[in-house]
């Protein structure tokens, strides 16, 4: 059996790339139920349509057909109590004003600093395209936060939902109420790209160089396999070192918040 200090799981995130094609959509499909939603997602050139942040982003090359959740009903926010459940289409803001939410996930939308995009910005899109500088999937990686998809029976964990873009349809998020998870993320101003983030529940502690690759190390204050890609804004040596700095200080955090 192995060392639980030595489980780790490996997540790539998906990076930006450059908008070098234009983007024509020709329809909008808005379907009833979930299972009109599916088989218009499924079509050839079909893609889902939550806050619509990333139409201008390069990611959409190829959608020439949207569809609109709007009206199945996935932006419902509600706790049991063990579990905080957050469906697909709730945006960052009402995630970040709602009291039932766990405060880690809560203070992980909100470095998303403009108000603008927490309200366009929906979680089930977070997770569907998984930007290489989310400070949401570590949080919620470390927390070990579920994912409903359609036409599965079983929530997956985040590390089974598969490549960026291919999951299929997410319906919702669920995320224990406690053990407490907390995250801090580097970046040179509040609406600058992040260079880091780091993300702790218990023993648990995500690290993201924000340059595709997360790691999640169970068990150990760091990730000592971390090797970061370095960028403009920080070296992989310092990503490294503040790794192990943010990790003692969430732990210290988590703590005191008991």
């Amino acid at each position: 059996m192995s060392n639980p200090a030595e489980c780790q799981t490996h997540l790539v995130l998906r990076g930006a790339s450059a908008y070098n094609a234009c983007i024509m959509i020709t329809d909008i499909a808005r379907p009833l139920t979930v299972t009109e939603a599916v088989r218009a997602g499924s079509a050839p050139g079909a893609a889902y349509l939550g806050g619509g942040t990333w139409l201008n982003s390069g990611r959409a090359q190829g959608v020439t057909t949207l569809v609109s959740l709007d009206h199945l009903g996935l932006g419902t926010i509600h706790s049991d109590s063990s579990r905080c459940t957050i469906g697909a289409a709730a945006t960052f803001q009402a995630i970040a004003d709602n009291p039932s939410v766990p405060g880690g996930l809560r203070a992980a939308v909100l470095l998303t600093a403009s108000r603008t995009l927490r309200n366009m910005v929906t979680l089930g899109g977070e997770l569907g395209l998984r930007p290489a500088d989310s400070a949401v999937i570590p949080l919620l990686l470390a927390a070990r936060a579920e994912v409903t998809l359609a036409g599965r029976r079983k929530p997956v964990s985040l590390d089974e939902l598969g490549d960026a873009g291919k999951a299929g349809l997410i319906l919702s998020v669920s995320i224990p109420l406690r053990p407490a998870a907390a995250v801090r993320a580097l970046s040179r101003t509040s609406h600058a790209p992040r260079f880091l983030v780091v993300a702790r529940c218990g023993d648990r502690v995500a690290a993201s160089d924000c340059q595709g690759q997360t790691v999640l190390r169970a068990g150990a204050a760091g990730a000592p396999s971390f090797q970061p890609r370095p960028d403009i804004y920080a070296s992989a040596e310092y990503k490294r070192y503040m790794l192990d700095v943010l990790a003692e200080e969430l732990r210290a955090l988590l703590e005191q918040a008991r």
